[in-house]
């Protein structure tokens, strides 16, 4: 029997097998819509305020596939909550890669004009024009994962910084000391807090921040696998690799096993989201675990109690996170180590 055989029959399925469901689209998220009507329906949330149409700007397209890891989640949330509360949702998807594009703003300008009542905000970011554009409009606005000042401007987000300050705290514990950083895209914010958060968990340690050990990647699995690549030819290559998605973590696994290496016994890899997959997967994976679902109602909420009370300052909502230890970020094969800040 060969190896992978052996873990299918143990209801596994390997890193190369999920890398290569990204470039299908077969990852399977089953639960979600019934958790996300769940939160819907939770007492005391805001009701009744009356028949609203609130629009959905978002600069990711892949939100409205229901089988993405974290998008899905994060949608049903919205949608959910929305419908629950009586609205109609409009929604407004932008392409991701035109940031100062014509067809961003005339996009965005279209929502607002169609009169919508208040906004959800997801995917745009430091920099984007479009913010500004909502912002100056007036209508009230729940951003996601980011936090411009205005009036009627709230936002929801994770602890971001807290998050990946505690997975490289655990990895510090189990004797890692040349721990990478494989970040998010620098125009969001989470892939700023999570570097903020790796770097300063870094110097708590007394531990140095190696600008070789940082690499920037964009969220999805194709930025991690070359990123992972890059690291492991360094000369000095790391011992752990921390990611900021699960799906890049998991491109880390596959980087990591192309070169001959082991997960975790030569190199530890941590990801970020809890995807359905990162239980399966073996090594089972690391990972701070957002709520996806959670992000999205707290965003319709957000709109909701804005709409039904004006003269209150807009709703800000920091959600917690839990880091969830699995296989990936055990002890190192020779794991002799001691614990005095800077030991490598």
């Amino acid at each position: 029997m060969t190896a992978d055989s052996s873990q299918a029959s143990e209801g596994f399925v390997s890193p190369a097998e999920i890398f290569q469901s990204f470039e299908t689209g077969a990852v399977a998220a089953e639960e979600l819509e019934a958790r996300a009507t769940g939160m819907a329906d939770q007492a005391g949330h805001e009701r009744g305020a009356g028949h609203f149409v609130v629009g959905l700007v978002t600069a990711y397209f892949e939100i409205v596939d229901i089988n993405h890891p974290f998008f899905s989640g994060a949608f049903l949330g919205i949608r959910n909550r929305l419908v629950a509360g009586g609205c109609d949702l409009l929604f407004c998807a932008t392409p991701p890669s035109q940031l100062g594009a014509p067809v961003r703003a005339v996009a965005v300008k279209r929502t607002i004009e169609r009169g919508v009542d208040g906004l959800i905000v997801w995917g745009l970011g430091a920099g984007d024009p479009q913010v500004e554009t909502i912002l100056e409009s007036g209508v009230p606005a729940a951003f996601i994962d980011h936090d411009p000042i205005g009036v009627r401007a709230g936002y929801v987000m994770s602890a971001n910084v807290e998050a990946m300050g505690n997975v490289v705290q655990h990895l510090y514990e189990n004797g890692r000391r040349r721990i990478a950083h494989i970040t998010g895209q620098s125009n969001t914010r989470p892939g700023p807090d999570r570097l903020l958060g790796y770097r300063s968990e870094l110097t708590n340690l007394g531990l140095p921040t190696r600008p070789e050990y940082i690499e920037e990647g964009d969220y999805y699995h194709r930025s991690g696998h070359e990123a992972t690549k890059r690291l492991l030819a360094l000369p000095e290559p790391p011992d752990a690799i921390t990611c900021a998605s699960d799906m890049m973590a998991i491109a880390a696994m596959v980087a990591v096993a192309e070169a001959g290496l082991r997960v975790p016994e030569d190199i530890a890899v941590t990801g970020f989201d809890d995807a359905p997959f990162a239980a399966t997967v073996k090594p089972s994976l690391t990972t701070v675990r957002q709520d996806a679902i959670g992000l999205g109602t707290a965003a319709a909420e957000a709109i909701l109690r804005m709409l039904a009370h004006p003269d209150e300052p807009p709703p800000t909502t920091v959600l917690p996170t839990e880091l969830v230890v699995r296989e990936s970020s055990g002890p190192a094969a020779s794991a002799t180590y001691n614990s005095r800040p800077g030991d490598r």
